[in-house]
């Protein structure tokens, strides 16, 4: 998807002639707006996002291999779709993984080592990343959610650089288990899996004060958030550069030869400190090519034209 609207965003953008500031060198993806009537259940099956339009389909083809590589679609393949709704003021996402296997709770301290989906937020688009502030200031402007199917720790987690790197903290944040404001669920049919979440965004975040002390982020038609989704691929008996043994990115803690494959991510770097995607808020009914529209350009570059 995001190569076609590239092409058609370049064309545009030579239509326009001259620009005071070029757009913004982040991926774009586009998130579909979703009516109260296809709201879909949080139960992890894609059954009910078949009304979405195809050109908001977000595949491994669209997505940058930010470490290792998938052999063919056998071996990995990604699709995602990304949606909101106004009136529930929350985003939603569909993530589907082809793997041939599933790796879980191989790094019970470090869940995104094993198969995992990690999920990026900036809200307000300044360009953060979950570990862009200072880990010592309470609001924070970013932050990270990974799903997992561990057994041995909770399958929703939330983390950012002054919650610490999945210390217990982290385990026992405010939102993690409530279900007020993220919901997930995750299954697996052999060798699909699926995530699903839906979540209310806040934007700054405060630590120490939960929900009350946080600024709930609100959604509208046109706006772009930032926001990105990555899968992380760990397969038995190799590593990121195909070879069996020990590996640096494991800092020891990969026991047994179960190693990260591959990080397949909307971004173009990992998400610690910036590089945060593009996503654009289609008005409900609209597809993803309808959306590229000078009014949407103008968002992008955030100038007047």
């Amino acid at each position: 998807m995001r190569k076609v609207l590239g092409l058609m965003l370049g064309a545009m953008l030579a239509a326009g002639g001259s620009w005071a500031q070029e757009p913004a060198e982040v991926p774009l993806y586009f998130a579909v707006g979703i009516p109260d009537a296809n709201i879909p259940n949080i139960d992890g099956s894609n059954a009910d996002w078949n009304w979405v339009d195809r050109s908001f389909e977000v595949t491994i083809e669209d997505m940058s291999a930010l470490t290792g590589n998938a052999d063919d679609a056998d071996d990995l393949f990604i699709d995602i779709l990304i949606g909101w709704n106004q009136n529930r003021n929350s985003v939603y996402a569909m993530v589907h993984v082809h793997d041939d296997f599933l790796i879980v709770d191989k790094n019970p301290t470090c869940t995104f080592r094993d198969d995992n989906c990690e999920v990026h937020f900036d809200p307000d688009n300044q360009g953060g990343g979950p570990y862009s502030a200072p880990g010592d200031q309470d609001l924070q402007p970013a932050y990270q959610m990974c799903l997992s199917f561990s057994d041995q720790f909770p399958r929703v987690q939330m983390y950012n650089g002054a919650l610490g790197n999945f210390n217990q903290s982290a385990f026992d944040f405010w939102w993690t288990h409530s279900g007020d404001f993220v919901k997930a669920n995750m299954i697996n049919q052999g060798q699909e899996y699926y995530y699903e979440f839906s979540a209310g965004l806040f934007d700054p975040l405060s630590i120490s004060g939960g929900p009350g002390a946080s600024t709930r982020w609100t959604l509208a038609p046109e706006q772009t958030i930032g926001m990105s989704i990555s899968v992380d691929d760990a397969d038995q008996g190799v590593n990121a550069n195909g070879v069996l043994g020990e590996e640096d990115l494991c800092n020891g803690g990969c026991p047994d030869g179960f190693f990260w494959q591959a990080q397949f991510s909307m971004a173009e770097q990992f998400m610690n400190t910036g590089g945060m995607p593009d996503i654009f808020l289609t008005g409900a009914g609209a597809t993803a090519v309808e959306s590229t529209t000078w009014g949407q350009l103008k968002t992008l570059i955030k100038e007047d034209i």
